[in-house]
């Protein structure tokens, strides 16, 4: 498996999402999501390797830093991206301003607590004392559990900079979710007119659910019929 085939099944799994409801989200075949996460394509033998049009894509879906996807594809430099432009001091001044009034071992747990992710306190330490530079992806999740953007980190900061960077990241947030939730409204509303009522009623959703759950095992809906037609039948049979 190639770095960028496992960092897209890392971020796919801390989602809790299915390789094919990670691919319905992104427009995109599951078994070509799959061919991404192992790196190599089984037909032929070739590497898998995504454009980047398809990691803006993945990106989006995600939820997850395209240049730090660009990096990991090779399409970035990361000396001239990422190493050059940090600077270590910051780093530590800005972790300090996270950290507020918290002890290390508090912030590691918090830290696990919100993102799933664990940092432990003795890598923190390092990170205070200037000792070691974080990997990309530690940024990434020091990012989401602060509520602010990557680029917070390689500026130095005060309490007012974190209050406006955390406005700015709600506000990317809001923009995203409204754009997502417009792509829905559109599918929605494209739907035949009795799904839609059925999905809306509260009732029902018991059986989306398991229609759901049945299309996640790869059980294919004419099979899903036959087993609705089955049972029915049986049913009738004991009035």
């Amino acid at each position: 498996m190639s770095d960028l085939g496992k960092l897209f099944r890392e971020i796919r799994l801390s989602k809790n999402w299915s390789i094919r409801q990670a691919a319905k989200n992104m427009g995109i075949s599951y078994s070509y999501l799959s061919i991404l996460e192992k790196g190599k394509d089984p037909r032929t033998g070739k590497n898998a390797n995504p454009k980047p049009e398809m990691l803006k894509i993945i990106s989006k879906a995600y939820n997850y830093p395209y240049e730090e996807l660009m990096k990991t594809a090779g399409y970035l430099n990361d000396d001239h991206n990422f190493t050059r432009k940090f600077d270590l001091t910051i780093f530590a001044n800005n972790l300090k301003l996270i950290m507020g009034n918290m002890e290390i071992e508090t912030l590691s747990k918090d830290i696990y607590d919100k993102t799933r992710y664990r940092i432990i306190p003795d890598q923190i330490k390092s990170y205070l004392k200037g000792d070691i530079q974080p990997f990309p992806g530690t940024i990434n999740i020091l990012s989401k559990y602060a509520q602010v953007r990557t680029d917070f980190w390689f500026r130095y900061n005060t309490e007012q900079t974190l209050i406006d960077e955390k406005k700015k990241y709600k506000e990317n947030l809001l923009e995203s979710a409204c754009e997502h939730f417009s792509n829905e409204y559109i599918r929605f509303s494209d739907l035949p007119d009795n799904i839609k009522q059925f999905t809306i009623d509260k009732e029902n959703h018991a059986y989306l659910k398991a229609v759901i759950e049945a299309k996640m095992k790869g059980i294919s809906p004419h099979t899903l019929k036959l087993l609705i037609q089955t049972i029915a039948n049986e049913i009738e049979s004991y009035k």
